[in-house]
């Protein structure tokens, strides 16, 4: 453990924790409860202890585990993760397959547990579909700000994690007066109204859409009981002509990811109207969604929850989601009443 091997390198050394919090311009207190194990310090104070005692934040940490659970499923060993406290439960969530995203990784799962690249820091967990929540979490951490850590999932998944206390705050969508109830106490915010359809490339014959609810094309769809999910099914039983399960398609892991495969693969996506828009496809509407934000509220205060708020609400967030399209922000940053 990382307290272990400070009091090993300290002793080696001839140092008292004193001496040690002196040289490294810290407090006698924090170096005691770094070694009790009661306390991870921050990146600078970590590089100054480590100094001190003639080694690297890497070389203290390069055996640090951790036990945690996944947000949504316990990734497999190998995977390299982010991670996040909610409570007193750690929790993860795999990164994605890109070298930006590798940049991002906090740990590694190995042998069952986590191996920290650094030192542990406060983030907030937030989780659910709409690409919103990404692209808030990366401008609030791209002026230093708060860690936010997205999970890309369905509503339905969002909602359990928050009931199992492994998010600190999710986006759900829905038809208005179709939402699920919250499972713990929450402050709900509108976020935005957006369709909820069907894209494709805009060169495929007239009457696509059509001829995917009538299981004549093939549908990249989101998991079942996805928000998304349910309104393409709805959509599939008003015609009469199939059943969703008769529609044959891969599984996507989201609105950005359905419309990346409708375009790259030529098929017909279940997704949202900015997906499509983003990669300019065509687009079917079923149904008009409207999305709110849910924090628990034991974690109000929390200040990687208060940084996210404040980001998705707020100016540069709403002038790139304008930008792309298909938003309806009127509203935005509303708190609804419980």
């Amino acid at each position: 453990m990382l307290g272990d091997r400070v009091r090993e390198l300290r002793q080696e050394r001839g140092l008292t924790q004193g001496r040690l919090a002196e040289l490294a311009g810290v407090s006698r207190q924090l170096v005691g409860a770094v070694e009790a194990g009661r306390h991870l310090p921050r990146v600078d104070s970590a590089a100054a202890i480590a100094r001190m005692l003639g080694t690297t934040v890497e070389a203290l940490l390069a055996t640090e585990t951790r036990d945690a659970v996944g947000v949504l499923v316990d990734p497999p060993e190998g995977t390299l993760v982010r991670i996040a406290r909610v409570g007193e439960q750690l929790v993860c969530v795999p990164v994605g397959g890109s070298g930006e995203s590798w940049a991002a990784a906090d740990a590694v799962v190995r042998g069952g547990a986590l191996q920290l690249f650094d030192p542990e820091r406060p983030a907030a967990v937030v989780a659910g579909c709409d690409p919103a929540i990404g692209l808030t979490a990366r401008l609030v951490e791209g002026d230093a700000g708060p860690r936010v850590v997205s999970v890309p999932t369905s509503s339905m998944a969002a909602v359990e994690a928050l009931a199992a206390g492994r998010s600190h705050a999710v986006m759900v969508h829905g038809p208005r007066g179709m939402l699920p109830a919250p499972p713990v106490a929450v402050q709900r915010w509108r976020v935005a109204r957006w369709q909820v359809g069907l894209a494709a490339v805009r060169d495929l014959p007239v009457g696509w859409a059509q001829d995917a609810l009538a299981g004549r094309r093939r549908v990249v769809q989101r998991e079942a009981g996805a928000g998304s999910q349910l309104a393409f099914e709805r959509a599939v039983r008003a015609t009469g002509s199939a059943t969703s399960t008769t529609i044959a398609g891969p599984r996507a892991a989201g609105h950005t990811d359905a419309a990346w495969r409708a375009s790259t693969d030529g098929l017909v996506a279940v997704t949202i109207e900015p997906s499509a828009l983003a990669m300019d496809l065509g687009f079917h509407p079923l149904e008009t969604h409207e999305s709110e934000l849910w924090i628990a509220t034991e974690h109000l205060e929390f200040a990687g929850v208060r940084g996210f708020v404040e980001e998705l609400t707020g100016g540069r967030v709403r002038r790139r989601l304008e930008a792309i399209g298909g938003y309806d922000l009127s509203g935005c940053g509303t708190r609804i009443a419980a």
